[in-house]
Formats: structure tokens, sequence, C-alpha cells
């Protein structure tokens, strides 16, 4: 028969594995790691849990041991003034002469179930349509996105075309649909430029994806003028532990994602 004690002492060990696993959870998004995997949250609970629980009994110290680096690494990030200086060379922000500008380029940023634009994505926006007001006769470019890309969601478009009436120009509007990544829209305006004959081209994007953004349309042979929209999730140079906690997000995204676009040969840091 099995006792209440052995019961106890052979459910002990995956309930310490669980908790330990959502604990370590816990802080992978504090570092901002499942979006930087693209992984859904809501999915990481029960799946962490049940983790925990298989391989508690066995792998418990070490999984407990990761979960303390892990802690105090989101600590030093939040607490120190470390994360802004790391952060500090992602950041790429050209002097701006629209003389020698032959067009302007907004990257996009995240789109809700109705269309409406993120407030970083606005950002950007009116960083570009800023620009362009002081030469109106530029081309703008915009990418659209899509709140569900494989079921045809809502389009950012309608948003976007709202904001950029707000300021007549008489330069055209050029749009670069159905974008999935910053590799697929700079491929699109690259070959735009090629086709339109131009040599410079003025990126527009938020500060800590600057450099990558840059790079990238810069590895397909278009010259290009970086140009940092402001950034409303925090303060920039981050001061406060807010602040912080959020670079360290972007920190880490960015950091993931420069390694897998220089293994591809995507971009080349200069």
């Amino acid at each position: 028969m099995v006792t209440v004690a052995k019961f106890r002492q052979g459910a002990e060990a995956p309930l310490q594995g669980a908790v330990v696993a959502l604990l370590l959870l816990a802080t992978a998004w504090l570092l901002g790691l499942p979006a930087a995997f693209g992984v859904d949250r809501t999915l990481t609970i029960p799946a962490a849990a049940l983790v925990g629980a298989l391989i508690g009994r066995w792998w418990l110290r070490p999984l407990s041991a990761i979960t303390a680096v892990m802690i105090l690494i989101t600590a030093i990030g939040i607490w120190s003034p470390i994360v802004p200086r790391l952060a500090a060379p992602f950041v790429r922000n050209d002097p701006v002469t629209l003389d020698a500008v032959d067009a302007v380029f907004v990257f996009s940023n995240n789109v809700n179930s109705r269309g409406l634009v993120s407030g970083e994505g606005i950002d950007r926006l009116l960083t570009g349509i800023a620009l362009r007001a002081r030469r109106p006769a530029l081309p703008l470019l915009v990418s659209v996105v899509r709140f569900d890309e494989r079921n045809g969601g809502a389009s950012s478009a309608a948003d976007q075309r709202a904001l950029i009436a707000l300021v007549p120009a008489t330069g055209t509007v050029e749009w670069i649909d159905s974008v999935a990544s910053t590799r697929d829209e700079a491929v699109q305006l690259a070959r735009r430029g090629f086709l339109q004959r131009w040599r410079r081209v003025a990126v527009v994007t938020s500060p800590m994806h600057t450099r990558r953004a840059c790079a990238t349309v810069e590895a397909l042979g278009l010259a290009v003028t970086c140009v940092a929209a402001p950034w409303r999730p925090a303060g920039w140079p981050a001061r406060s532990s807010a602040d912080r906690l959020v670079v360290m997000q972007r920190l880490v995204y960015e950091t993931l994602a420069w390694a897998q676009y220089r293994v591809s040969g995507w971009a080349h840091w200069n």
C-alpha cells in the first residue's frame, strides 16, 4: 500500500521541479526570451510546468542553478548601468543631409486586430513624415503589416494613410506590402531603389533597431542615412529601472537577431 509519506516523497521532486521551471520561465519573460524566439507566452506556462515536473527528480539542482544565474543577470540588468552601455552600440543615428537623399523609408512595426499601428510604429512614421516635410518632393516609402499575415488580417495601411495625410507633400507615397521581417523590408526597398536608380535612402526606425536595419539595407548595395526615431516604450538613454528593463529585453532580442543575420550573411556590423 502506498502511504501518505511515500506519496509525498514521490511528489515532492516533481512539484519542486515545476515550481523552479515556472520561476525560470518568469525570469525568461523579464529578459524577453520568449518574444525573441517568437514563442507564444500562454503556451509556455503549462509546458514549463510539465517539463519541470518530469525532470525535477533528476535535474532539480542544475535547473535551480540556471534559474539563480538568470535571476542574477536580470537583477544586474535592471539595477545597474551596464545595460545602457551594452545597448549603445546598437543605436545608429547619422547626420541627415536631405539634399543627398533620394527617398525616405520607414520600417514597420506591429499592428493590432483593428488595423491600428503600435505606438512605436507611430513614432517611426511621424519621424519619417517630419523628415519629408523638410523636403516635400521626396518619395516616402512605408511598409504595410497585417495583424495575422496567414489569415489576411487587418492591414496597417489605412491608419498609416491617415497619419501621412496630416502633412501634405508633393512627393509620392509608395507602399511595401506583406512584410514579415526586417530582411523582407530591406530586400523590397533595395529592389525599388535599383529600379528608381536611387543612390541614398534615409531609413527611419526605432533606436535599438537602427544598426541592424540599416546594415541589412546596406548589405544589399543601397547607401543609407540612418535615422533613429523617438522611442516611447522607454526613456532613451535609459535612466530608471523600468527603462533598463525594456532596454534589456530589446538588447536580448537584437543580440539574437544580429547572430541570425550575421550567420545568414544578411548584415555586417560596420
